[in-house]
């Protein structure tokens, strides 16, 4: 489970966070969503910030460096965000839409992310520090869900657990739902609800007897 402390605690050891950059990190996960991880390149990068491919290459060895690096600073956001959201939700139906309210942002917001992070998980079965960085995402988050599941319904740790799980396949299944509509701008509201709903359905068999 992950608060807002531990959200910041870098899963990869080997990783580089040069302060200052958020906005050339920002720029690399654009570039990552437009043109793929694979396509984009360190000089893609580079000539969009305005500096030398030497001086990025200075701080980031190599590209698999900076996208992971990339890719940890905006997971570590949406954890944080997550935890935030929820913190001042008081009841277990206001913490599920805050949750909810933090996760589905906006279409193009939520697009993005989807993409990018589709790719890191197609890496992470053949790359080892694509897979610690996103066990370490999949565990924070599920965390997080676990929390919001345990406060709000004072179940058993094992259900809470499994229902945390439960949470997860819904609402990244109907992500990768959503992604495929061609209207996903005009159905993203209704995808949002239907999350809430399916999540809210899915909790009220935590406590029941099987």
């Amino acid at each position: 489970m992950i608060s807002t402390e531990s959200s910041a605690h870098n899963p990869l050891p080997g990783s580089r966070r040069v302060a200052g950059h958020e906005d050339l990190l920002r720029v690399s996960y654009r570039l990552m969503a437009s043109k793929g991880m694979h396509r984009m390149t360190l000089q893609d990068v580079a000539d969009e910030v305005g500096m030398s491919k030497a001086n990025l290459v200075y701080h980031y060895k190599t590209k698999e460096d900076l996208v992971l690096t990339t890719m940890q600073w905006v997971l570590e956001q949406v954890a944080t965000r997550i935890v935030e959201a929820t913190a001042s939700a008081v009841g277990r139906d206001a913490k599920i839409r805050a949750m909810i309210d933090a996760i589905f942002r906006d279409p193009q917001r939520n697009r993005t992310f989807y993409i990018v992070y589709a790719e890191l998980m197609a890496h992470s079965s053949r790359n080892t520090r694509y897979a610690e960085l996103n066990d370490w995402f999949r565990e924070s988050v599920t965390g997080q869900y676990a929390i919001v599941i345990g406060e709000a319904d004072g179940a058993p740790s094992k259900e809470v657990v499994e229902g945390a799980m439960v949470v997860r396949a819904l609402i990244d299944g109907l992500f990768l739902q959503w992604l495929a509509e061609s209207d996903w701008e005009a159905c993203h509201a209704r995808y949002k609800e239907l999350c809430v709903q399916a999540i809210l359905s899915s909790l009220e068999h935590l406590n029941k007897p099987g």
